[in-house]
């Protein structure tokens, strides 16, 4: 006996107990289970209660016969797809073709031969098994379809109608019943395209011809476009009348619109709308070529936000996003105005990276001087603007090169307009540069020192210079300021004017940094054992080191470790690296306050904060920069300058320091004015510390 024997129910309906009894007895042993009623309207009532899975159904009993019975059971939602084997007695054609008729499924005559029975009963259960599997077959393909938006439809040309699923009569909007081949067109497709289709003539001996085509329905102001993939066969006869055509139409509108934006988000940024990189640089390559032929000039441009990492810390990465679209935008209206303004030029822009972006510009002879187009394109950026409430300022350092310099290679020109940009921000930013031959140079130097500071740490090339700070009255030696020296075995003694920005640059600058204070401190130690207790030691800080979080917390560490007084060691910082982020100066000021360290403003007049200004910081030293003291006491401009400073400074009781003293005039009209300390060539250059001990022991 089958498995599936074992779990199925056949309801015996008959008015004879005999034949229930003996029927059961049979079914029984054949595995089956078994349920009994004594007539039409039993059934009826039972059969939700038992709900079989095949009917043994008598035609001739009281009440309510066979072929009443096996109607009403129809009707019912339970009895339309139970299997039913009708028993007659009756003999003739008539009473088979009324129990076909009434819904029976089968027949088999009284008396009931039991084996015959056995094999009709297997039968019609394995029909009815497949026929359930199809069933949830077809059910599981119609969810699949409409989860893919799969639909089907033929079009009968002979019959000149189309029949189409209903989902896809939904889904287009169509009437189903009223559908004609002319709707349907017009629905899927453009018409004469179709026609055009169905016209082509087929001379082959096959019957069928696939398709598979995209359209675009709707997009009105109304309703939103669609997109429809339609897969079909074109049907033949067999003298290649087209007859009929059927096939798929699935709803690929989703599918099409992340297609699309797969494609913006590989050919352009996100947050600006500008081309990416990759997709510029391919339509620049394209450019080169075209202007070769038109004998024109590309001059590609590449764009650096100056200290744009400040907007971000400063008022968070949401502002500097709305920056960077706003910079964006004026590149794009600046392009475009240029292009207004003549025929001969024409343009591409793209976001580089990060606060980087780029625009190739297309010269010929007639064109504006590129110079003249590139100045006015970083006054355009450098345009105050207010974003998200705030007030921002930008400066940038731009950076371009020319095929006519640089030759057709996409590369060359990048690599050229990138070394136009470093040299601009190397040069001061806020300015720009065109390429020329030296600056392969610069560069070449620039990462020669770059791979040579990784190792001059490790290998002891740095040393300390001190030049010492004099009482402006006694001419005592009070202090000195801790300067940091680079000789290199092959290439020699490097400025510290060129090496610093690259320890900035390249990250160093920290490890350094913590270097020069632990030396520093170290021979501030040795000195005040010898008994110079009131020696102070000024130590630089660059805006990049004021900037680490940490710096507080390891000067302090530095400070116990060697035992020093935090009242004799100054650190020196620049006006630019106090006023970068007056929060953060105020706070981390406060803390180098809080250790016990002298605080000191050094360059005094080359920035943009003023005397009034300073006032909200915990300062103690004001040190007068040297461009303020080289022309003393001759030039009236810094006579005036350089007094009011001191008189300025001295109503906010700071200790004044003027640096670059050369000659006994200039330090005479300082000592004059009333400056504190002095510091130059006049007493010393920055010597090293056996030197400076010596020089030391001398002035006391």
């Amino acid at each position: 006996m089958m498995d599936q024997a074992e779990t199925q129910t056949i309801l015996i309906v008959d008015d004879d107990p005999t034949l229930r009894m003996v029927a059961a007895a049979h079914l029984r042993q054949q595995g089956y289970a078994v349920a009994t009623a004594e007539n039409g309207s039993v059934l009826l009532d039972i059969l939700q209660d038992i709900n079989p899975d095949l009917i043994m159904l008598d035609v001739d009993m009281p009440l309510l016969n066979g072929f009443a019975a096996c109607r009403q059971l129809r009707k019912i939602e339970l009895g339309r797809t139970i299997p039913v084997l009708m028993m007659t007695g009756l003999e003739g054609d008539n009473s088979i073709e009324e129990a076909y008729s009434a819904g029976a499924t089968d027949f088999i005559a009284k008396p009931v031969n039991w084996t015959l029975l056995k094999q009709r009963l297997r039968f019609m259960l394995r029909a009815v098994h497949a026929m359930s599997d199809l069933v949830k077959s077809e059910a599981r393909l119609a969810k699949a379809q409409s989860i893919a938006g799969l639909d089907y439809w033929r079009w009968d040309l002979i019959q000149e109608k189309i029949i189409v699923s209903a989902q896809l009569a939904e889904r287009l909007h169509l009437d189903v019943n009223k559908i004609v081949s002319e709707q349907m067109v017009t629905a899927i497709a453009d018409i004469e395209n179709s026609r055009g289709m169905l016209k082509r003539p087929c001379s082959a001996k096959s019957y069928t011809i696939p398709t598979d085509f995209e359209i675009s329905v709707g997009g009105n102001k109304a309703t939103e476009s669609q997109v429809f993939r339609i897969q079909s066969e074109l049907q033949y006869a067999s003298d290649n009348t087209l007859v009929s055509i059927e096939g798929t139409l699935q709803d690929i509108t989703v599918r099409k619109e992340t297609e699309d934006r797969i494609l913006f988000l590989s050919t352009f940024d996100r947050l600006t709308g500008l081309q990416n990189r990759e997709s510029f640089t391919s339509a620049v390559s394209g450019m080169i070529d075209e202007n070769v032929k038109e004998d024109s000039n590309t001059v590609l441009v590449l764009i650096d936000i100056d200290r744009f990492v400040r907007i971000n810390d400063i008022f968070g990465h949401r502002t500097g996003d709305a920056v960077l679209v706003e910079v964006s935008r004026r590149i794009v209206r600046f392009l475009h105005s240029l292009e207004q303004k003549t025929d001969e030029v024409s343009s591409q822009a793209c976001r580089w990276g990060g606060d980087k972006f780029s625009a190739a510009i297309s010269c010929s002879s007639a064109s504006p001087c590129p110079q003249v187009i590139i100045t006015d394109l970083l006054k355009c950026i450098s345009a105050p603007f207010k974003v998200n409430g705030h007030e921002v300022a930008l400066t940038s350092s731009i950076g371009y090169a020319l095929t006519s310099d640089s030759g057709l290679d996409l590369e060359v020109l990048i690599r050229n307009a990138e070394n136009a940009t470093r040299n601009a921000k190397r040069q001061g930013r806020n300015i720009t540069r065109c390429y020329d031959a030296s600056m392969h140079e610069s560069t070449e130097r620039h990462m020669m020192l770059e791979s040579e500071l990784y190792k001059a740490l490790s290998k002891k090339q740095f040393t300390l210079h001190y030049q010492p700070r004099i009482n402006a009255i006694d001419k005592k030696i009070v202090g000195a300021e801790a300067l940091i020296r680079w000789h290199h075995p092959i290439i020699g003694d490097v400025s510290p004017v060129e090496f610093i920005p690259v320890l900035e640059e390249i990250g160093l600058i920290h490890e350094v940094g913590a270097w020069v204070m632990e030396v520093a401190c170290q021979q501030l130690k040795i000195w005040n054992d010898k008994g110079y207790t009131d020696f102070v030691m000024s130590v630089n800080l660059s805006a990049v080191q004021f900037r680490d979080t940490r710096l507080a917390q390891e000067i302090d560490e530095v400070i116990k470790r060697i035992g020093i007084n935090p009242q004799r060691l100054e650190v020196e910082l620049t006006e630019t690296a106090i006023m970068e982020d007056v929060g953060q100066t105020q706070a981390t000021l406060a803390v180098l306050k809080k250790i016990g360290l002298r605080i000191s403003v050094d360059d005094f007049g080359t920035g943009y904060s003023s005397l009034a200004y300073l006032r909200s910081f915990p300062l103690d030293t004001l040190k007068i920069d040297r461009t303020f003291v080289t022309e003393l006491p001759g030039n009236s401009e810094d006579r005036s300058l350089t007094s009011a400073i001191i008189a300025m400074a001295r109503s906010l009781k700071l200790h004044i320091v003027a640096e670059g003293v050369e000659n006994e005039a200039q330090a005479a009209f300082l000592l004059e004015k009333h400056c504190d300390e002095f510091q130059g060539f006049l007493y010393s250059r920055p010597i090293n510390q056996k030197a400076f001990t010596a020089l030391l022991t001398q002035s006391a």
